[in-house]
């Protein structure tokens, strides 16, 4: 039988990785699978037990890692993608790693005939398992245009933009956005609940005014009853709040915003609360 599209490699299963990487087998891509544990790969058929044998077997290979250093590693150490790749390569990283590393992966990988662009995502688990994410594609466009039969499996929008790194800006971007809004809720619920005030009260005139968001109405309402499950990690958060300071300090860009948000993600992950949502940062004390 032939197969309707040719087998993806799939590195990083972590909470978005393995729905993604199941969503593709659901829609008939095989998938060769790599994670760390090997309980998650155990999950997929075609298991590999490292990213070399994931570059052996394929030639389109999507990275979705939690640190730009294991992102480094993946693609360029020597059990990873870059020395025992194929010429003709392409590799996604999907992952949220930050402009930089990105670039300078690419200069490495393109040694070995491979190419690297970036296509992190926009939305969270929900959408992951479904082909419903947001992708922020960044590299030249016709090497976007290769990739797009990949990126309509997985998202059910794709963005181009601009050049290699640029999703990983706009995603930083993003995420600064994210952060914030969820912090500056916080603050307010804060400053309501220690001043005596009806919490009920600041919620409900919230959400019927300018300070609506998502995170009002979904984060801090699952926080209020104590479900921290996962949309998005709360040490991912700080991470990513940390690329974007690096990413804006580059640019020469001030962005107090920012960095006043990270306070309370470094907060929570001191707690404990690394691995929980990052709407745990209500968990704090008052």
């Amino acid at each position: 039988m032939t197969e309707q599209h040719p087998a993806v490699g799939f590195v990083g299963l972590g909470a978005m990785g393995a729905l993604m990487a199941h969503h593709l087998e659901d829609v008939a891509v095989p998938v060769v699978a790599f994670d760390v544990d090997p309980a998650k790969r155990g999950e997929f058929q075609r298991a590999v037990e490292s990213p070399a044998e994931v570059a052996q077997q394929c030639q389109w290979i999507v990275c979705m890692l939690p640190h730009p250093d294991v992102v480094r590693a993946v693609l360029l150490g020597d059990g990873g993608i870059g020395p025992h790749a194929r010429a003709g390569t392409m590799v996604v990283d999907m992952s949220t790693t930050g402009p930089e590393t990105d670039q300078a992966c690419a200069q490495e990988l393109a040694q070995y005939g491979v190419e690297l662009i970036d296509g992190p995502v926009g939305k969270g688990t929900w959408a992951a398992g479904k082909g419903e994410l947001i992708i922020l594609a960044g590299g030249e466009p016709a090497q976007v245009d290769r990739a797009r039969w990949l990126f309509d499996l997985l998202g059910s929008e794709v963005l181009h933009c601009g050049p290699l790194g640029s999703g990983q800006v706009v995603k930083l971007a993003n995420n600064i956005a994210t952060c914030a809004n969820l912090a500056a809720a916080f603050e307010a619920y804060r400053l309501a609940a220690q001043s005596g005030a009806s919490t009920e009260a600041l919620l409900h005139v919230m959400r019927q005014t300018a300070a609506d968001s998502w995170q009002l109405n979904n984060t801090v309402a699952r926080a209020l009853q104590e479900d921290y499950s996962l949309g998005f990690k709360g040490s991912l958060a700080l991470k990513d709040l940390h690329l974007a300071l690096a990413a804006a300090k580059r640019a020469g860009l001030d962005v107090p915003t920012t960095a006043g948000s990270l306070h309370w993600y470094e907060q929570s992950v001191q707690a404990g609360d690394g691995d929980l949502d990052l709407g745990a940062i209500f968990k704090l004390p008052s």
